[in-house]
């Protein structure tokens, strides 16, 4: 009796060719949503740790009634012509590679006066830990001068001035339309609140509501965004919060504006 061959064939070269096509089809169709998807999220995961960074920063101002020092210039150096910092992202190249004449700001002794009134007593500059006293000639990066002139742009529209509570940054510079406490002309000057920042402060700000005396803070904030990058010249990115200071030409104490990502744009304070 013969007994029958059960068919162990396998699958056909067209029917491989045709499941082949089919997956290939469904990973076009799925990739780009899961890219898209990531880089929404990722996009979340920045306006929560930039949302953060303001927090800490106006948190850090009521309790101790001043702003952390150590923020970061920017730049290869604190005084003299220094270049921008090597890695910053393509979204600053216009402000602070192209125009880097125009953009850093050697602080007048009245200027140095605002800064230090608001705490800000020293910056940071290249890599690494390199501070410098907040004094007359110390260079910062201006976002526009007290008369209005070259104002810095938004990043998603060249044509629009950066605006921070729905005013132009030039008009911050020159006080036109401003809050009532913004009483005279000054710079707006933007400083990187980068992992050189000093978060060590004690002081109640004049808080009454501090019953139980002095309030120590002491805080690591990176306040990178986490978007990857490809920095200027190949450099790793220099991609920290940028907080923006009103600076007096009076010597009265700073205030901050606002702040930007350099990926993701403004968020008012």
């Amino acid at each position: 009796m013969r007994k029958s061959k059960k068919n162990k064939g396998g699958f056909t070269l067209i029917e491989l060719l045709i499941v082949i096509g089919l997956l290939g089809a469904l990973t076009a169709l799925i990739l780009p949503r899961l890219s898209a998807d990531r880089e929404e999220a990722m996009g979340d995961v920045c306006d929560y740790n930039q949302a953060g960074t303001v927090r800490v920063l106006k948190q850090f101002n009521q309790i101790t009634g001043e702003y952390p020092a150590d923020m970061h210039n920017g730049m290869t150096a604190a005084v003299g012509a220094p270049d921008a910092m090597p890695g910053l992202p393509d979204a600053q190249d216009i402000h602070m590679v192209t125009n880097i004449a125009t953009t850093r700001l050697a602080l007048s002794t009245n200027q140095a006066e605002s800064l230090k009134a608001a705490g800000i007593t020293s910056i940071c500059s290249t890599t690494g830990l390199s501070r410098t006293t907040v004094a007359a000639d110390v260079v910062v990066a201006q976002a526009c001068s007290e008369t209005g002139t070259n104002p810095w742009f938004d990043d998603s529209d060249p044509a629009v001035e950066m605006t921070f509570d729905g005013i132009d940054i030039s008009d911050w510079a020159t006080a036109t339309g401003t809050p009532s406490w913004d009483t005279s002309a000054g710079p707006v000057v933007c400083l990187w609140v980068a992992p050189t920042t000093d978060w060590s402060k004690k002081g109640d700000g004049g808080n009454k509501d501090w019953s139980k005396g002095n309030v120590e803070i002491g805080l690591d904030m990176a306040g990178q965004c986490p978007i990857p990058t490809a920095g200027l010249d190949g450099e790793p990115d220099f991609a920290y919060y940028m907080a923006y200071f009103k600076v007096y030409n009076d010597g009265s104490a700073a205030r901050m504006i606002g702040s930007t990502c350099p990926e993701c744009g403004v968020l008012n304070p």
